[in-house]
């Protein structure tokens, strides 16, 4: 797998130890923040105009930040309810753009309050200026984001898979492919064969960070999504449609169906609600009504069994019936 193995015993523990380091560091009291004066209460906080920080996501395989939707009628209402009359108190993190224009910076952290500010007519913005390596930046987004309440499960998904594959300095494919290869070997030789495995602190170190869940319950659990209908995955990642929406329609299997679904709940902003009506409509009943009715039936009659047993009317009709179904089956 190239990459992924190393290429020696002493570069690998170093760059293991270099990697938990990062995964470590406090965004907030790292001392590669750059301190800039600017008259406030913060010194580390500075002001500077919306035009200056790019949303270019640089640092992110991929280039899409780590959040992908934000309802803009609730992002709006907030920017003029709260931000416009109160302000930003919790400053964007930012790093220096790297193509050597100076004064100009890249949003690492802090994008709701972002595009926030444009509702609420907020410029200058508040920001801290950090010094961050790729990894170290998006390392520093994950973080802040992924403990939001509504941080969504594919946003989860990915945020994960893009630590790892800059931790294993390799894609995001590459990363995929190591967490079900480790994870056959576990199934295959046990878990003692795991630990003895190149990239295995490695990965226990990315899972350490992220929390909340182990390796072998993402393999499980979150892993799947990525088998979800491309297009609601990509509608997802392009901040087109809520992630609860677009899981909702993946439940309909007529592909051309499911693509019209999407587009009018996309362009007419239907809500879950309404998108669960014309779901349920579109796809077919997964019950069997007879298996249904066969199940209450043997449930009823095996709790009413005892007072069968007790009527030898009951008992004596119960039993011809039993007949009748065993002489049915043996004719199948």
């Amino acid at each position: 797998m190239g990459r992924l193995e190393g290429t020696g015993k002493t570069g690998s523990n170093q760059r293991l130890a270099n990697l938990k380091q990062i995964l470590s560091f406090t965004p907030d009291t790292d001392e590669r923040e750059i301190i800039t004066n600017e008259s406030g209460k913060d010194s580390g906080v500075v002001w500077i105009p919306r035009s200056k920080i790019h949303l270019t996501f640089s640092f992110v395989p991929g280039r899409q930040p780590v959040r992908y939707y934000y309802d803009q009628d609730e992002l709006k209402a907030w920017a003029l309810n709260d931000l416009k009359p109160n302000g930003i108190h919790s400053p964007l993190w930012v790093r220096p753009l790297s193509n050597e224009k100076p004064d100009e910076y890249e949003l690492v952290a802090g994008k709701r309050r972002y595009h926030g500010s444009e509702f609420a007519e907020i410029d200058p913005l508040p920001v801290r200026i950090f010094n961050w390596d790729n990894l170290e930046a998006f390392k520093a987004s994950l973080a802040e984001n992924k403990n939001r309440r509504d941080f969504s499960a594919l946003e989860d998904l990915d945020g994960t898979l893009k630590l790892l594959s800059l931790a294993i300095e390799g894609s995001v494919e590459e990363a995929i492919s190591l967490l079900y290869q480790i994870d056959n070997l576990k199934r295959r030789s046990g878990i003692e064969n795991v630990l003895d495995h190149p990239q295995f602190e490695v990965i226990q170190s990315v899972f350490a960070f992220c929390g909340g869940i182990t390796w072998e319950s993402f393999v499980k659990a979150r892993l799947p999504l990525l088998k979800k209908p491309k297009e609601i995955l990509e509608a997802v990642r392009q901040g087109k449609i809520e992630y609860t929406k677009g899981l909702e329609i993946a439940k309909i299997d007529d592909s051309g169906i499911r693509q019209e679904l999407l587009w009018e709940a996309i362009a007419n902003n239907l809500s879950l609600a309404e998108i669960k009506k014309r779901v349920k409509v579109f796809k077919p009943s997964s019950e069997n009504p007879i298996r249904t009715r066969l199940d209450s039936a043997y449930k009823q009659f095996k709790k009413s069994l005892k007072n069968i047993e007790q009527d030898p009317h009951q008992l004596q009709e119960a039993e011809g019936l039993l007949v009748q179904i065993e002489e049915f089956l043996q004719r199948k």
